[in-house]
């Protein structure tokens, strides 16, 4: 899109990028049932509201804190906006589905609704750091939501997008020298204590070469499926504790996709020709 070159074309641009959100999220959760496809249209609106307000005028961009509060200003309109619009158009498509038109919405009001803002109040986060970075960089900030808008190898995907906006969020919470308590496992897994862990855990001391070493018991996994492992409490630059944490994510990650390969490969080889059902029927060739 074109820059806007007046405050009032800026203003425009946005009232219309914040309805197109409101109405597509709204249509798109009812239509397809699906809070994935919801969310990823959420998605695709939300790179148009970031075109809009990196194109700003220039003395708009320059002042942050009328760009936050006008980005946060759209993020209510537009979560609350996908709200109320479902629930008309639930109540429309309930009503002509018992006159025989039409189906009615295979969600329930209330998952409608959750549905509906899931997208934008997920990147609330997301908003924080475009501030930032119109601040830091508008140009990049610009430019990324831009590549956001291309489809195929010559666009950023949203994963890439994100990372870019949230680059200075990142170094700085990797520059940071606070201290914090982190519970280490045996097993290598971390856990943050809190300032007060003294009095929400059991806190033991004991004697390892010579030195004293707090450890307590503490609980690891989803709800449903924990477990009490016992922790040895260190107090560590958050810094350095950040990045240890990113690194072993990246290290998962590939760790994963390479198991991941190789389970397909080992699964396919393990096929009983008996069971197979072929890709797609043969070909009818002229003689």
């Amino acid at each position: 899109m074109s820059a806007p070159t007046t405050v009032a074309q800026y203003n425009a641009a946005r009232k219309k990028a914040v309805l197109a959100y409101v109405e597509g999220v709204a249509e798109s959760t009812l239509r397809t049932g699906d809070k994935n496809e919801a969310d990823r249209k959420s998605a695709e609106y939300f790179v148009d509201l970031g075109i809009v307000w990196t194109n700003a005028p220039s003395a708009v961009l320059k002042d942050v804190k009328r760009m936050r509060a006008e980005i946060e200003s759209d993020f209510e309109d537009a979560k609350d906006g996908a709200e109320r619009a479902v629930i008309r158009l639930h109540a429309e498509q309930t009503a002509a589905a018992e006159e025989g038109v039409g189906k009615a919405p295979s969600l329930s009001l209330e998952n409608a609704r959750k549905n509906s803002t899931k997208g934008i109040r997920m990147r609330r986060s997301v908003l924080e750091n475009t501030v930032e970075c119109i601040k830091l960089d508008p140009a990049l900030a610009r430019d990324s939501y831009a590549k956001a808008k291309i489809k195929g190898a010559d666009g950023l995907n949203w994963t890439e997008l994100c990372n870019i906006l949230s680059n200075p969020l990142r170094t700085r919470a990797a520059q940071s020298t606070m201290k914090v308590s982190v519970g280490i496992a045996e097993d290598g897994r971390r856990r943050l204590m809190g300032e007060d862990y003294a009095s929400t855990h059991v806190v033991l001391i004991r004697l390892v070469d010579g030195k004293e070493e707090e450890f307590t018991t503490t609980t690891f996994g989803p709800k449903g499926k924990t477990e009490d492992v016992e922790v040895i409490i260190r107090l560590v630059p958050s810094g350095e504790l950040f990045s240890a944490a990113q690194e072993d994510i990246e290290l998962r990650q590939g760790l994963q996709a390479a198991d991941n390969a190789i389970i397909r490969k080992l699964l396919g080889e393990a096929k009983d020709p008996e069971f197979s059902i072929r890709e797609a029927r043969p070909k009818v060739t002229d003689r």
